[in-house]
């Protein structure tokens, strides 16, 4: 079990052997404030654990916690899990500044390519080399993986998006804060709208 802890007074990463509790590894972090889960990926041939926030995007050995690369990105402050296609990882965030951003996780920490788009407390969806994001205003966006170039994008009328979009049968499902839940097909062709319900007066988490 791998815990992120990014405050103020100087963070971590912290490895804990489930069956015991044992602390197996702890790795700090800068002095900042976010709110990033980590999470591990195979990509560019290895595991890799993933996790944005305190102005950097990062990656470490999920076994022993050692940095294998980061790079300047994103802000100080974010909340979305990291997404992955290949060999590229993608990031979003947040506070104090907005941006989005894609990494070659292949060790070099180059940046691919970044925009000012903002997804902070909502993560991400990779999916079949395009990305899908809402951003805070309810803008669905999709871009193309390898390249960012925006491949549409379309209002969903209602208020803000705190829940993350998830994928069911090749649709899109999202919440947006007023409680109304949006489906559109997941095709970087054109916005789809299969559906809208009301489903309450408020919605924050992400749809299971």
């Amino acid at each position: 079990m791998i815990v992120a802890a990014d405050y103020e007074g100087g963070g971590h990463l912290t490895a804990f052997d489930r069956q015991t509790g044992v602390r197996k590894w702890q790795t700090p972090r800068p002095k900042r404030l976010s709110y990033s889960s980590p999470i591990v990926a195979h990509v560019a041939g290895r595991d890799q654990l993933l996790i944005s926030g305190c102005d950097v995007v990062a990656s470490y050995d999920p076994n022993t916690g050692k940095k294998l690369w980061s790079t300047p990105g994103t802000t100080m402050a974010t909340c979305g899990t990291m997404v992955w296609d290949g060999d590229l990882v993608f990031a979003s965030g947040g506070y104090p500044k907005s941006e989005t951003i894609c990494v070659r996780a292949d060790g070099s920490g180059r940046v691919v390519w970044k925009n000012n788009q903002k997804c902070y407390e909502q993560s991400m969806l990779a999916h079949n080399g395009y990305i899908y994001a809402v951003n805070d205003g309810g803008i669905a966006i999709c871009w193309r993986a390898n390249d960012g170039t925006k491949m549409w994008e379309a209002r969903l009328a209602g208020g803000g998006v705190s829940s993350s979009p998830i994928l069911v049968g090749g649709n899109i499902y999202v919440t947006n804060e007023r409680g109304m839940m949006y489906v559109y097909q997941a095709d970087p062709q054109s916005f789809q709208l299969v559906a809208k319900n009301q489903l309450g007066r408020s919605a924050f988490a992400t749809p299971a």
